[in-house]
């Protein structure tokens, strides 16, 4: 009986939130407190253990999170981000799939290190006009962006931080070698993914009309005539190297970034640049955060002992242990990553995926594997996202169309990072 409310409690929220009623924001931390009353959790309990403690079971999240936030506004205010995209755009000069090309290619290394719908849309002001321009249709555009931005996603160390405080993957020591080399696997099959997506999408598209919004001299003209140093463009690569190359944590990584750029491009600026930019990151972050405060509530509503006793029975019963049952599982079912379905890590699918952990019903690396390649799916068709609803309203297509055109390519792209998750962690 408790496993079939606990069921319908879920069930009830991936409802609402479809349908748009309650934001994850709300949903997620009143799902937490929801399955501590089914299973008859004392008041002082609930107070104390699931939302007191919950809300900061993620904390090491939360300041990648801003620090990230922080970074990415520096680049935005030094003019690195900007000037990127604008050579990016002019070395492509009016041949619209090299533009393109090399426009998703400065995309994906901005999103290595920016988060946040602020840097969405920072970015996409200046990608998206100009692809239109030359000639890109308003629904490949809109598509091409956000394939690009998830491919850099992979990579996003803050994104890291909350897979390993979730699944518990050496969260107080250094990153294990094994992520970066999956990373690096599913970087390599979104890349080949999206080659594929474009070069047909792109055959298709002649003899269509196409939106122009602007000339392209208009929109790569710079402000003032300034231009950043060379080798501050190096930016968004920096914390990176400085996490996975030299094991250092989220913050001082980001941290350093953060440095390189204002002394690359205006030191004597730095100290007003990097308040101002700490400032407007936790602007940007706080979204990001508060849904990660109520992910860390129903975390640890999720590992009550009796919420575990209840669905365990279950989650054992799922045909994941086995190579061929983990590939065709997730890939089959990714689109329930889908407006905040059970298999979105950040609605619904936080709990399916703890109880998933909690059980050892796979391992963590596997699991992790499996997260990191459904959120491929849920970055780019997820019309719940913040990102795509601006996207759309930008590029003037209804975001529906967004998630048809890019579903299928995206369900590729999941499929190949498990067949790769399950030759490395379920041999």
């Amino acid at each position: 009986m408790t496993a079939l409310l606990l069921l319908l409690v879920f069930a009830a929220f991936a409802a609402l939130m479809f349908a748009r009623v309650v934001p994850a924001l709300l949903a997620v931390p009143a799902m937490a407190i929801l399955v501590a009353i089914v299973v008859r959790l004392p008041l002082g309990h609930l107070l104390n253990d699931v939302i007191a403690a919950g809300s900061i079971r993620l904390a090491p999240a939360y300041i990648a999170v801003f620090a990230g936030a922080m970074m990415g506004r520096v680049m935005m205010h030094t003019g690195i981000a900007e000037e990127i995209i604008k050579r990016a755009a002019e070395f492509g000069g009016d041949r619209p799939m090299i533009v393109a090309a090399g426009l998703m290619i400065v995309t994906a290394a901005l999103f290595t290190s920016l988060t946040g719908l602020g840097a969405i849309i920072m970015v996409g002001s200046l990608v998206l006009p100009i692809m239109m321009t030359l000639g890109v249709p308003r629904k490949l555009s809109a598509v091409l962006f956000l394939m690009a931005f998830a491919t850099g996603f992979i990579f996003n160390i803050a994104l890291w931080r909350l897979y390993r405080e979730v699944l518990q993957i050496a969260p107080a020591s250094n990153l294990p070698p094994a992520v970066p080399k999956f990373a690096a696997g599913l970087l390599l099959v979104t890349c080949v993914a999206v080659i594929i997506h474009t070069l047909i999408a792109f055959r298709r598209a002649r003899g269509m009309s196409f939106w122009t919004v602007a000339a392209r001299e208009d929109l790569t003209q710079r402000s003032g005539g300034r231009r950043v140093p060379v080798i501050s463009f190096f930016t968004p690569f920096v914390p990176l190297v400085l996490y996975v190359g030299f094991h250092w944590s989220e913050l001082p990584a980001f941290l350093g970034g953060a440095l390189f750029g204002v002394l690359t491009t205006e030191p004597r600026l730095g100290v007003r640049r990097l308040a101002a930019s700490a400032i407007r990151g936790v602007e940007d972050g706080a979204p990001a955060v508060i849904l990660l405060i109520g992910i860390g509530m129903l975390l640890n509503a999720l590992t009550l002992p009796a919420v575990k006793a209840s669905l365990a029975p279950i989650v054992t019963a799922l045909p994941l242990s086995s190579p061929a049952a983990y590939v065709l599982s997730f890939g089959l079912l990714s689109p329930l990553a889908l407006y905040r379905g059970p298999l979105n890590p950040f609605g619904v699918g936080i709990g399916v995926y703890s109880i998933i952990f909690a059980t050892g019903t796979l391992p963590a690396s596997a699991l992790l594997a499996a997260i990191m390649s459904v959120v491929q799916v849920q970055n780019v068709c997820d019309p719940t996202n913040t990102h795509n609803v601006w996207v759309a309203t930008f590029t003037g297509v209804p975001v529906a169309q967004i998630t048809r055109a890019a579903l299928l390519t995206m369900m590729g792209v999941c499929f190949g990072g498990l067949l790769l998750g399950a030759s490395m962690f379920l041999r």
